[in-house]
């Protein structure tokens, strides 16, 4: 709408541009969810989270990107296309004079600037919600300290509060700085490029990786 009512055809062409990359990204990001959500039995990231907090064979953090490494990868290349950050930035190509806000300025321009830097933070947030343990940290529940191999070490509760807050920001602050990285390595798709990794990439993997996380639940009896 932006593209379209400031009258011009660059910010119209952007706006498509952008409505298609959307499309193509959120598509995937739902996909790559649903293993998420088969693993862990629930659509409520807090449970999510908790269910990470479960030791696999004992010893290793059941965290998504354990269980689902693959939804982890997918989710996080359509997280960055959701962005429109590079190298998904065909919405706003400013070497192509072509933006949905080539023609706003101000606090205007203001707007679509902090709504991009907005998108990445809660990307990254979810990231670490849902493939990052969130606020876990490896053998550190209420009462303190749990090593696998039996030694333990008591701990005030706010201090573990702090270090699961104090973990969850640090989970953050790493993978926006993961996305910064590939921002500033990376070139440009082409925008055909980027509609068939969406479409003819990101989205079958989804679905295939659905398809195997039914396969070992049903073989594995259960959920972890």
């Amino acid at each position: 709408m932006a593209g379209w009512s400031s009258g011009n055809n660059f910010a119209l062409l952007g706006g498509q541009r952008a409505a298609a990359l959307m499309i193509t990204a959120e598509v995937a990001i739902g996909a790559s969810i649903i293993g998420v959500i088969m693993v862990y039995g629930s659509l409520n990231m807090m449970d999510i989270v908790r269910a990470q907090g479960a030791l696999l064979w004992g010893w290793l953090p059941a965290w998504g990107i354990v269980t689902q490494p693959l939804a982890f990868v997918l989710f996080l290349t359509a997280g960055i296309a959701a962005t429109k950050r590079i190298p998904f930035d065909m919405p706003e190509g400013e070497s192509e004079i072509i933006g949905y806000f080539v023609e706003y300025s101000g606090m205007k321009f203001g707007m679509f600037a902090m709504a991009d830097f907005l998108e990445t933070v809660v990307i990254a947030g979810m990231t670490t919600s849902l493939f990052l343990g969130g606020w876990q940290v490896p053998y550190l529940d209420a009462a303190g300290v749990r090593l696998p191999w039996g030694w333990t070490w008591a701990l005030p509760h706010l201090l573990v509060v702090l270090l699961q807050v104090g973990a969850f920001v640090l989970k953050v602050c790493a993978v926006i700085f993961f996305m910064m990285l590939i921002r500033w390595t990376l070139p440009r798709f082409r925008y055909d490029q980027a509609m068939r990794l969406g479409w003819l990439g990101l989205f079958p993997l989804s679905i295939a990786n659905i398809v195997l996380t039914g396969l070992v639940l049903l073989l594995w009896g259960g959920r972890p």
